[in-house]
């Protein structure tokens, strides 16, 4: 059970009370760290697209305030307003190899007792911590596979394959060993709000992403600051052709937009907000709007989605919140579905801005 908690800390996007925002912190990286990304619950918390976005999907789906509630239960913490952040990193481009250290306040307790009860569970001591490994049978292509976690303290937990990549990256977080150095690969400024931070100084050969295939390096930063929204990726091609292509798959997406939304001069607005330079090997991507006009996009968007998506159901003759499947079945007034409410009516690109 405590497995589950590592996608959950990293793809769950649900808003509390803001907290002060804890930035992405090199110190927790090992030295030698080919590649991280780090997920800012905290700066989630406070952008103003991303509480709102929050907000509509209860109003959509009211269902899900329970969901996470009974969630919050099972997992001895609620990510709504315990998570913090997620730092993931790795000292080769395999990510099976890779650590994760999740920020989180939890039901220690809860969550030691659960995981004791886990397949093939046993422990294992690092100095004063102890290690448990599990058998998780949940992973898709992937069941047998050893999980192996452990309570750095009460609110940071650090899980990885292997228990020597644990036991290392607890050498780093006690200081007994180098973190990855600020002026590094790795290293540099971080953009204030940035709510996800993704950095590599070398490219897993066996990716799927086309213009990856040709890169060497490349940092993103995605997030939000005093009302504007922003977008940052700086990536170090194999050559300058590459990167002149890079730029060229840029331009395509924006042509693409063009044609999708050439009659909305509110999204127009932000499609030609994009801005794309080249200097040799190195493509440049920056991107920025007021978070106010990101979300009324957004939002429309939305509307006419859920518009579609309401009309789609109703000419398969589906009821209630059903996405797709085998759907609903033709049924009497107690349909279980009805219960839950039916259908919810030119600037400069700057090596420092990366």
């Amino acid at each position: 059970m405590l497995a589950r908690v590592l996608p959950l800390c990293a793809i769950t996007l649900a808003w509390a009370t803001p907290v002060p925002a804890a930035p992405f912190d090199l110190d927790r990286v090992a030295a030698g760290a080919t590649w991280v990304m780090h997920f800012d619950m905290d700066a989630a918390r406070e952008s103003i697209v991303m509480q709102r976005a929050w907000e509509r999907a209860l109003k959509i789906h009211p269902a899900v305030e329970q969901m996470m509630r009974m969630g919050a239960g099972m997992m001895g913490m609620d990510l709504r307003k315990d998570l913090r952040d997620v730092t993931a990193y790795g000292l080769d481009t395999d990510k099976r190899n890779g650590v994760m250290i999740v920020r989180v306040k939890a039901n220690r307790q809860m969550l030691e007792k659960m995981v004791e009860k886990a397949p093939d569970h046993e422990t294992m001591e690092h100095r004063k911590y102890t290690l448990h490994a599990w058998t998780h049978k949940g992973w898709k292509g992937r069941a047998g596979e050893k999980v192996v976690g452990t309570f750095y303290r009460d609110d940071v937990m650090v899980f990885s394959r292997k228990p020597e990549r644990v036991k290392a990256a607890i050498d780093v977080l006690d200081g007994e060993e180098k973190p990855a150095a600020e002026d590094g690969p790795l290293g540099g400024r971080v953009r204030p709000g940035s709510i996800i931070v993704a950095r590599a100084a070398a490219v897993d050969p066996g990716t799927k992403c086309p213009v990856l295939r040709q890169g060497r390096s490349f940092r993103v930063a995605i997030g939000e600051n005093e009302g504007s929204s922003f977008y940052r990726a700086k990536l170090d091609m194999a050559s300058s052709e590459a990167a002149g292509q890079t730029e060229d798959v840029v331009e395509g997406m924006e042509a693409l937009g063009r044609l999708r939304f050439g009659d909305d001069a509110a999204a127009m607005k932000l499609i030609d907000g994009v801005k794309t330079k080249t200097e040799g090997s190195t493509c440049m991507i920056v991107w920025d709007a007021p978070a106010e006009e990101v979300w009324a996009v957004v939002a429309k968007m939305a509307d006419h989605w859920e518009q579609k998506r309401k009309e789609w159901m109703r000419s398969q003759g589906k009821r209630g919140g059903d996405r797709g499947g085998s759907g609903c079945k033709d049924c009497d007034d107690g349909c279980p579905m009805k219960k839950r409410g039916g259908e919810k009516d030119d600037r400069r690109l700057r090596d420092d801005e990366f």
